[in-house]
């Protein structure tokens, strides 16, 4: 597990600010490209800073690799998610539907205060499935961290390791999706300062002994002076990732709309109110999917840059290069 105690050098780690020995510096601040070529590759990247290709083909690597820990993970999540909220939008949908007045077929209106308890309902779903994606990204970075060692947890590793830290996990999360988004509606500036500096709170959490308060300043320290990177290959991140989505989604969409009987062009227009249960049963197929394959690249993003960022800002790749060669010797021996 990578925990060197925090806020401390690991042992044997040279200060801060000055290259570890054999990592001469490079202009651009990453590695002498020598000494990259030797670095060695354990797992799913090679221990050294890394690069923007590499943390994103890293992500894939670790599905590849893990498929059980990270699919498998992956799925069960998604199909206990996607059924909750399949069972939330069915009574919420049901509840708004009582209070749609339809005497103008073309102009339909809806009673607020009947429609409160459906809209609350669905607020309930939102914050539902927000809770299972922060354990589902918890979990996640546990196998992607250990996996920069070479090292593969079965499902059950992954939870045990979890469980202790999993109430945290979840105020964490919801801190880190709900207040950066909040800060993006009030005003686009703040939204994007936090969910820069709170990039790598959740792996910060799951790897090291911190608290909330801890998780998210450590996450502030290590992003500071590389913001706009960091912020970058989210941001590159969250836009291939939404695209390979949008693949996989955008057919069961179409295909509800036409079970249903509904234009795909008015679908917006129509979920204003409600949308038949056959529409919300077929998306939450293409949702499982889709949150299936894209979940383990979004963890592996977030978890990856913590890793590099500690590479780079604290020396941990040396610290793994010994940790490595100690378990090669050990594996010749």
């Amino acid at each position: 597990m990578i925990e060197p105690p925090y806020g401390q050098p690991p042992y044997g780690q040279p200060p801060y600010g000055q290259p570890p020995y054999g990592q001469p510096p490079y202009p651009g601040g990453g590695p002498d490209p020598y000494y990259a070529s030797l670095a060695p590759k354990p797992g799913c990247v090679p221990l050294r800073p890394l690069g923007l290709g590499e943390i994103l083909q890293g992500s894939l690597n670790v599905i590849r690799r893990n498929p059980r820990a990270t699919l498998g993970l992956s799925a069960i999540v998604a199909v206990l998610q996607s059924t909750v909220l399949v069972v939330v939008q069915i009574f919420a949908f049901a509840q708004i539907a009582k209070a749609v007045n339809n005497s103008n077929p073309g102009a339909p209106t809806i009673d607020v205060g009947r429609a409160l308890p459906g809209e609350a309902t669905a607020i309930a779903g939102a914050l539902i499935g927000s809770i299972f994606s922060a354990v589902l990204a918890g979990m996640l970075t546990v196998v992607i961290t250990e996996d920069v060692l070479g090292k593969r947890l079965s499902i059950d590793n992954v939870w045990t390791r979890t469980r202790p830290r999993l109430a945290r996990l979840v105020v964490l999360s919801l801190v880190v999706g709900l207040l950066p988004f909040a800060g993006l509606i009030a005003l686009v500036a703040p939204g994007v300062w936090l969910w820069g500096i709170w990039a790598v709170a959740v792996p910060s959490l799951m790897v090291e002994k911190v608290g909330l308060a801890g998780a998210l300043g450590r996450s502030r320290a290590l992003v500071k002076g590389t913001f706009w990177r960091v912020w970058g290959i989210r941001a590159i991140g969250v836009g291939v990732i939404s695209l390979a989505g949008g693949l996989v989604s955008v057919p069961f969409a179409l295909i509800a709309a036409a079970a249903a009987g509904i234009d795909p062009v008015s679908v917006a227009n129509a979920s204003r109110f409600t949308l038949p249960t056959i529409y919300v049963i077929i998306t939450a197929i293409g949702s499982v999917l889709t949150l299936t394959f894209t979940a383990p690249v979004r963890a592996g993003i977030d978890a990856l840059l913590y890793v590099d960022l500690r590479m780079r800002k604290e020396g941990l790749d040396v610290v793994l290069q010994r940790i490595a060669a100690r378990a090669e010797r050990g594996a010749v021996g």
